[in-house]
């Protein structure tokens, strides 16, 4: 697992959060983030299919030039809103191979974070965790702040 603080540049980390948070940025809603027994969020997909599948795309970019992947699996964001609740255990992968790995990279500052087996990431501006696809990890949602907005890429690395 590796943790990256100031992972992008300021004016880009400003502009992804203005963006997302603005009001012209279209989240969808979902049911459930991780199984049935969580919580509803809104959700944005930049990336799918082998394809490019927002206009705001371009927001993740930065990102994505930083981490280099060999291949793109999916690209997505999640905003939650403020709950007392944690996600269940989960991995992003079902059959992750040691190439495939998770970047979740924080858009904004809350008391939320993800919580691994022996670590917990607190959800800081312009952070990123990057770790292995077959690791479980879960989601404690955030109770100070209204949202918790991450972006999510899922890809493999050599």
């Amino acid at each position: 697992m590796n943790i990256y603080k100031n992972f992008i540049d300021k004016d880009h980390c400003n502009k992804i959060n203005n963006v997302m948070l603005g009001i012209d940025f279209p989240w969808f809603y979902a049911k459930h983030q991780t199984t049935f027994k969580d919580s509803s969020f809104m959700g944005h997909c930049f990336y799918k299919d082998n394809k490019i599948n927002s206009s705001f795309y371009y927001l993740v970019e930065p990102i994505i030039n930083k981490l280099n992947p060999t291949k793109i699996i999916n690209i997505r964001c999640a905003l939650c809103l403020k709950r007392p609740m944690t996600s269940e255990w989960h991995s992003d992968f079902t059959n992750a191979t040691s190439k495939d790995k998770v970047a979740v990279y924080y858009v904004n500052t809350n008391n939320g974070y993800t919580i691994f087996k022996n670590k917990k990431i607190k959800s800081e501006k312009n952070k990123i965790v990057i770790f292995d696809g077959n690791m479980k990890h879960k989601v404690k949602y955030q109770t100070d702040k209204d949202t918790r907005t991450v972006i999510n890429c899922n890809y493999e690395s050599i």
